[in-house]
């Protein structure tokens, strides 16, 4: 059957190109592919791409216009989840690095543990990693 075979590129509308980039790479420790001014970066995490982009109402240079920006509405419209090895140092590191911590690090009932930030542009970005016990079990 057809259908959809993975789901590896995933872009985000900033504000702020520079400023974007700096956090992703320098705050998060990210690998800047590409820079293209001050429109569209592009990240390499694992096998998937993490684009930042400008949406400006017309272009050909420009890959997303703004007929292509969902609308948001008060509330959360895109979560971006990361894997992590361990949540807990994670979120420390990102406490060091003077990242407001939205979410404290949990346990849920899935399995993961995790934690959340916002980026510079309030899209907000979950790390997760297992639970406390599932660790446990997976190193006995």
């Amino acid at each position: 059957m057809e259908g959809i075979e993975r789901c590896d590129f995933i872009a985000l509308i900033v504000n702020d190109i520079p400023r974007a980039v700096r956090f992703y790479e320098e705050t998060l420790g990210l690998h800047l592919r590409f820079v293209q001014g001050e429109k569209y970066a592009l990240f390499q995490v694992g096998g998937t791409k993490l684009a930042l982009q400008i949406a400006r109402s017309h272009g050909p240079d420009l890959p997303v216009t703004v007929d292509l920006v969902a609308p948001r509405a008060d509330g959360v419209s895109v979560l971006v989840c990361c894997s992590v090895k361990d949540v807990d140092r994670w979120c420390a590191t990102l406490r060091e690095r003077d990242v407001p911590i939205l979410r404290e690090p949990a346990d849920y009932p899935w399995g993961d543990r995790e934690f959340s930030v916002r980026d510079p542009d309030g899209h907000v970005l979950i790390f997760y990693g297992p639970t406390r016990e599932r660790a446990a079990r997976s190193a006995a």
